[in-house]
């Protein structure tokens, strides 16, 4: 379930939807997966999602918006 709402929330950071909020919210979902999850798959699937936000965080930022040329 873990995984599937990690999903979401980078789908919306994706889309620009509430971008700190998500990446507040993917946070706090990656801790409880980490120190929550009663197996070696959701125990580990937070790390490389907690190190693509700590290292490229300036990547979850949503994109410019490219107007259309005239």
């Amino acid at each position: 379930i873990g995984s599937t709402r990690g999903v979401e929330t980078i789908d919306k950071i994706a889309r620009g939807i509430e971008p700190e909020k998500q990446i507040e919210l993917v946070t706090d979902l990656c801790n409880t997966m980490k120190f929550g999850s009663l197996c070696a798959l959701g125990g580990f699937t937070p790390y490389p999602v907690m190190s693509a936000i700590n290292h490229f965080r300036d990547d979850f930022k949503p994109a410019p918006v490219a107007e259309a040329a005239e």
